[in-house]
């Protein structure tokens, strides 16, 4: 199952390259949604800085992980029904987007610091703070692409999985926050103790899906 799933994070990538135009959508939206940022005043205080980065990423998140099941409709997927297991298929999901949230971290990230900078009395560590950015962004997309998994049975699906995962992810975007604030004031990012509440939330919301996602991919 493990080589399924690898194979299926290999093919969506694979997928993503040849349809380059939608990555480079997302990073837009990335950048653009930073630029706004850059263009209002007031968030040099580590606080603000901080709360802005994880509302762009956020929608960022939303943007890249939100749409994950759109070719798994009609033929494709009664093929895939067939040809491969269920578990295998989440997982791999999963794993692609695990590799999408970090390639979206440097970007973000990236842009976020070469625009506004670090914020006022930091006690900056760049590899910290793409660390946290990860960590956060990863649990965030375990997330999404569950939500999305779940939406994707139903005919409405983008609109349930904005309604079912903004619910589930305020929490998480609350602790990525406040993780980021901590690496800010000169903490390991490994050392918050909000890492492991966030690293318990995306795992775990990855072994469910896992484990319960055959029971609706295939009814």
């Amino acid at each position: 199952m493990l080589a399924q799933a690898l194979h299926i994070a290999r093919l969506e990538a694979l997928l993503a390259l040849r349809k380059a135009h939608q990555l480079a959508a997302i990073a837009m939206f990335a950048v653009c949604a930073v630029y706004l940022v850059y263009q209002a005043d007031g968030f040099g205080q580590q606080n603000a800085w901080a709360a802005q980065l994880w509302v762009v990423y956020l929608f960022s998140i939303f943007s890249a992980a939100g749409r994950l099941f759109d070719r798994e409709q009609g033929p494709t997927r009664r093929y895939l029904q067939w040809a491969v297991h269920p578990s295998a298929l989440i997982g791999g999901k999963l794993l692609y987007a695990a590799v999408l949230t970090g390639a979206m971290t440097l970007l973000v990230f990236g842009a976020f610091y070469l625009l506004l900078g670090a914020p006022e009395g930091a006690n900056l560590s760049l590899l910290a703070l793409i660390g946290a950015g990860w960590w956060g962004a990863f649990s965030m997309a375990t997330t999404v692409t569950t939500v999305t998994a779940i939406a994707s049975q139903t005919r409405a699906g983008p609109a349930i999985a904005a309604v079912l995962g903004l619910p589930l992810l305020i929490p998480q975007l609350i602790l990525a926050t406040r993780m980021t604030r901590d690496v800010l004031d000169g903490l390991a990012w490994t050392t918050s103790e909000h890492f492991v509440f966030l690293g318990s939330l995306g795992l775990g919301t990855a072994v469910l899906a896992i484990l319960l996602f055959p029971y609706i991919w295939r009814s």
